[in-house]
């Protein structure tokens, strides 16, 4: 298979930790690229590029909130200043709050998941575009890592399963009108993030047992990439809540529900009720 990663410039949302940190390296140490990153915090990003070691230098990165239009163009006005001829765009920036009912979810939440799981990438297409060039060979190309949970709608995830639910639509959509490119989405299951490392009701709970590891996730996405696959749901419960939309979209998502009670894992008590029963 032709490593057409090589060399290339790739502009990578979300860099600063789980997937989005991993796949950074890969790109980098395994592919040969160059990437952008793009994230908020600058302690992950200088420790990231010290990771990167005599690979250092081809990381660099911005400090932005991606849910902010404005960020996008400035990012585009000073991309064209360096000439630099962006072969590939990865949306992987994303924000996961915690499990609970829809009624106790707040319209600033849903606010702003929307904004930085679905609008920052309709931002990132319209601005960068002008700055995506490939050559002879290759288009340009625009990779958009969505989630399981657009596939199949979990309990107590509903402004997060909204937010992917609208970023798979939207890509689906770019990709039956755009022919001269590839427009690809990856759909990754559970994987172990910060959001399993640095909470008690997520740390050894149901989720963390079936989550994989981030690296390996990020090599599966990166896999995907290389071969540039139109659509690819990683991991095997993503896969499993793949078909259970396709073949049981009632009594599937209830059965889902009934595993996650069940478990007991503090993570989901928020959904359930667990404290006002016992």
């Amino acid at each position: 298979m032709r490593n057409w990663l090589k060399n290339k410039y790739v502009v990578l949302s979300g860099a600063s930790g789980g997937i989005g940190r991993e796949l950074c390296k890969i790109l980098i140490e395994t592919y040969g690229a160059n990437v952008i990153g793009i994230g908020r915090n600058q302690d992950k990003m200088l420790s990231l590029k010290t990771e990167l070691g005599v690979n250092a230098d081809k990381f660099s990165y911005y400090l932005f909130d991606v849910s902010q239009k404005e960020n996008w163009v400035t990012l585009r006005e000073d991309l064209k200043t360096k000439n630099l001829a962006i072969a590939l765009l990865i949306n992987n920036a994303g924000m996961f709050p915690i499990f609970q009912k829809t009624e106790n979810t707040s319209p600033d939440t849903i606010q702003r998941i929307m904004e930085t799981n679905f609008l920052s990438v309709t931002y990132a297409i319209e601005n960068l575009s002008p700055v995506l060039k490939g050559d002879e060979k290759h288009k340009p190309d625009i990779v958009n890592v969505c989630s399981s949970a657009a596939l199949c709608t979990i309990a107590g995830t509903s402004a997060y399963s909204a937010s992917k639910a609208a970023l798979k639509a939207y890509t689906e959509a770019l990709q039956l009108e755009t022919k001269d490119k590839y427009i690809g989405i990856v759909y990754p299951g559970t994987t172990a993030t910060d959001l399993f490392r640095n909470d008690e009701h997520t740390k050894n709970s149901a989720l963390d047992i079936i989550a994989m590891p981030a690296q390996k996730m990020a090599k599966k996405i990166a896999r995907k990439i290389l071969k540039k696959r139109k659509r690819a749901v990683v991991g095997w419960d993503a896969k499993l809540m793949n078909l259970t939309a396709k073949f049981m979209p009632v009594k599937g998502t209830a059965l889902i529900a009934w595993v996650m009670k069940i478990s007991k894992s503090k993570v989901f008590e928020e959904v359930f009720d667990y404290k006002k029963k016992k």
